[in-house]
């Protein structure tokens, strides 16, 4: 069973489930649907349940409340007080909500994802987001025709900064020539939550020269992506570079919008973000056709949900701060059947080598939070 709560009056309905574990999400900035951050938690959790009620014959509710940093420890007491053993709260924004929520309800597990607070009952987990970054960005690099890339970021943020900073030296690592445009959609949270500002962005860049253009910014990001979808390519003004990208594409069908309207031109990709959004840049069905999903930069939110609503069941859920980079496989790329074309097979071996150098420490990422 599933239940969303939709305002804070519902903290006076009495639910008279019959279950085994009552559990909760909150979503705030960019709502659940958001093709990234918050929808991939919520998957992760939604998996998790599915396959603890097939594997043990349980029962578990998962009660849902969307609202904003204002109203998100309503919601979490709300989803507390019907009785709830875990509630996730992706989102730094939800920071100081779950660390009141937490103290009233000291028999709830609480997971933050995307900042820290402490508590007996708070699992805070971050991520290395800089480290995942630089491999995207050195695939842009090594690909990139034009020698200019893009990069849209939500709220300008020290988060969102560690994002671009990754990608951008990743990027250069590849590619010391190339130029890196960066803008952000605002400076509150609405920032996150506004694709029509992405999009314009993204046009500004492409009109600058970007042919790959990577989104950090949630729900915004669905604009970069529909930019680069509904352009799909772009006719060269300067001499282009020789990069593997022209040789993977000339072995890929063009599907039959693209045959018709870019003759003589070049396709546009964008790179995604937490979630693989690869399938985004299919067009017409067949990931077998030329698909404007680049990469993702995956970031395992769904693998921090999933992990705890099985330590609750387990009752092996621990409190404390987690921070996930390449080396625990917290973040990484997307490689799947609709960007396996693109991606040459020495580039793929040239990103485990970047890997191993990021994690043993040879190779140092900069992490923007930290300077």
């Amino acid at each position: 069973m599933r239940f969303v709560i939709a305002l804070l009056a519902a903290a006076s309905l009495t639910f008279g489930l019959s279950q085994d574990y009552v559990f909760g999400i909150t979503f705030d900035a960019g709502g659940k649907f958001d093709g990234s951050f918050n929808e991939g938690t919520w998957r992760g959790m939604e998996r998790a349940i599915a396959e603890v009620e097939a594997d043990f014959g349980l029962e578990i509710d998962l009660l849902e409340f969307e609202g904003t940093p204002d109203t998100a420890a309503g919601g979490m007491r709300t989803i507390a007080a019907a009785g709830a053993e875990l509630i996730v709260a992706p989102g730094f924004l939800q920071a100081d909500a779950i660390a009141a929520a937490s103290a009233e309800f000291p028999d709830t597990a609480f997971v933050l994802i995307d900042d820290v607070r402490e508590g007996p009952n708070i699992r805070s987990v971050v991520f290395k987001e800089h480290e995942g970054s630089f491999l995207v960005g050195y695939i842009a690099g090594t690909m990139s025709q034009t020698g200019v890339v893009g990069f849209v970021g939500g709220m300008d943020i020290p988060l969102i900064r560690a994002f671009n900073l990754g990608y951008e030296e990743g990027v250069l690592y590849a590619c010391p020539n190339c130029r890196v445009i960066n803008n952000y959609v605002g400076v509150t949270p609405d920032a996150w939550n506004d694709p029509a500002r992405a999009k314009e962005l993204a046009t500004a860049q492409q009109a600058q020269g970007a042919d790959i253009i990577y989104a950090a910014a949630g729900a915004s990001g669905m604009g970069v992506i529909d930019f680069v979808r509904e352009t799909m390519c772009y006719r060269p003004t300067t001499p282009l570079r020789e990069t593997p990208l022209a040789a993977q594409v000339a072995q890929i069908e063009p599907y039959a919008v693209y045959e018709q309207a870019c003759a003589n031109a070049q396709p546009l990709f964008f790179i995604g973000v937490d979630s693989n959004q690869n399938p985004l840049g299919d067009t017409d069905g067949n990931p077998q056709t030329l698909n404007h999903g680049l990469t993702s930069m995956l970031k395992r939110v769904d693998v921090a949900s999933y992990n705890a609503v099985y330590d609750v069941v387990n009752d092996t859920f621990e409190p404390g701060t987690l921070v996930l980079g390449l080396a625990e496989e917290g973040v990484g790329y997307a490689l799947d059947e609709y960007n396996e074309a693109l991606i040459p097979d020495d580039l793929i071996v040239e990103l485990e080598v970047i890997r191993d150098m990021i994690v043993s420490g040879q190779l140092q990422v900069t992490d923007y939070r930290e300077q």
